[in-house]
């Protein structure tokens, strides 16, 4: 069971050239705040709502955006069941690699477990875009990080 709940929504786009319609975010600041509105949905049970305020600073194509949206919204009864139901978010910590990359983790609480929240950010120029999420309950690995 544990595996059918680590839910892993990651986007490398190493071999994908950027989109024209990609929008970037100013600072790292405005990238903190843009995972905090991500957050403040995902906790109140609008996890779609969460992950569609991302499409703007993600460059993949929308088909292959809508599918993963489509794909989280299939797995979030198996979420409810299991872990009960969003009680909120913590802020666990902020990662700077360089100039050019910063990671926001947070645990998203339920009254039975936490899923661990991810979010990379690469700033190729001069904007911030999300290179890659995941979110999963493999909580364990946050002790080990420090």
């Amino acid at each position: 069971m544990r595996r059918l709940i680590a839910f892993a929504f990651l986007l490398m786009f190493s071999s994908m050239s950027f989109s024209a319609d990609v929008k970037t975010l100013p600072s790292y600041k405005a990238a903190k705040a843009l995972t905090d509105r991500i957050m403040e949905q995902v906790s109140k049970d609008k996890m779609e709502k969460g992950i569609n305020l991302m499409r703007p600073y993600i460059p993949i194509s929308k088909a292959e955006f809508n599918a993963e949206v489509a794909r989280v919204a299939v797995q979030q009864p198996a979420i409810n069941a299991r872990f009960g139901k969003s009680i909120g978010f913590d802020f666990i910590s902020q990662q700077v690699l360089g100039d050019s990359m910063i990671q926001y983790t947070y645990l998203q609480k339920f009254e039975k477990h936490v899923m661990v929240w991810r979010f990379i950010f690469y700033k190729p120029y001069d904007g911030w875009i999300l290179n890659t999420f995941d979110f999963n309950d493999q909580v364990k690995q946050l002790f080990f990080v420090r």
